[in-house]
């Protein structure tokens, strides 16, 4: 993590700090004033078991430190840290303003991280996130997907653990709670839940023959990745997985709920109605479409 991301991460944080009045004894009609900045101090030294923050200073020592000298001399995975505190003490539009400018300073600083709904995410392909990953978590943010969202959000933490299997189970999760939506089921495997699509017409708009095989091809091939390397079908054999097929499994993840929900906005708007839900997803995917920079 670079100084002038640092400072940069730093000088946006004071900008948007801000102060209240609070009563410290409520049997005392005392008054004391605090900060988002020194609350985050305060639950960054309770959260790490400190009485003071610890960073580097300019002769590479590590010492305790106020907050803005955490900001130059802590960890990278500590800077992040101070950074999701401070969005936690944020309230109503400043959030997402704050989310976006932050982002923005990671990617004019070239740095795979990116901010989301307060936690820091590791982009490994720019692409893969501004056109799929990104665009999958807005829809799902909508009414009623919010079960497939805290599973797509677990895949993606997982992701950054380094828990490859749980990466891809949830991935798989999130996918599954997705079509149990778009049909109004409350249960099915992935293999029932993908043929009941077919049966209401999921594939209308392509040849019948190719429709038929669709789902069990495409679809299923999510559910294929979970069974065998994400804790089904090893038998007595433990199978190690390699991060990429986690990365695979949450890239895929996304693309297939972005196919599946706009596919079920197309559907019922060429049934002539248009539900809340689906004009609250149209209007989220008008709207990511139209931030994407190409």
């Amino acid at each position: 993590m670079s100084d002038r991301l640092r400072r940069r991460l730093w000088m946006l944080l004071k900008e948007y700090d801000f102060s209240w009045n609070y009563q410290p004894d409520p049997n005392d009609r005392w008054i004391d004033t605090t900060s988002a900045l020194q609350e985050v101090e305060r639950e960054l030294c309770r959260q790490y078991g400190e009485d003071r923050l610890v960073a580097f200073d300019d002769t590479n020592k590590r010492m305790p430190v106020d907050l803005e000298r955490f900001s130059k001399g802590a960890y990278p995975a500590q800077v992040l840290d101070m950074v999701e505190c401070f969005y936690g003490y944020l309230e109503g539009n400043n959030k997402p303003t704050f989310q976006q400018e932050i982002n923005s300073i990671f990617e004019e600083e070239n740095s795979p991280w990116r901010l989301t709904d307060g936690q820091f995410f590791k982009v490994d392909s720019k692409f893969l996130q501004m056109q799929v990953v990104a665009r999958a978590h807005e829809l799902l943010e909508s009414k009623g997907y919010e079960g497939a969202l805290e599973e797509f959000k677990e895949a993606r933490n997982d992701l950054v653990s380094g828990d490859s299997k749980g990466a891809i189970s949830n991935a798989c999760k999130s996918l599954e709670s997705a079509i149990k939506v778009i049909l109004q089921k409350e249960s099915g495997n992935a293999s029932v839940l993908i043929r009941e699509l077919n049966k209401i017409g999921f594939y209308s708009d392509i040849p019948e023959e190719i429709g038929q095989a669709f789902g069990d091809t495409v679809l299923m091939s999510l559910p294929f990745i979970r069974n065998k390397l994400g804790g089904h079908g090893q038998g007595g054999k433990v199978v190690n997985v390699p991060k990429h097929y986690a990365e695979l499994a949450v890239h895929l993840a996304a693309s297939l709920i972005l196919f599946i929900t706009q596919k079920s906005i197309e559907l019922s708007l060429s049934k002539g109605k248009k539900e809340p839900k689906e004009e609250r997803l149209q209007q989220k995917m008008e709207t990511v479409e139209e931030d994407l920079p190409f």
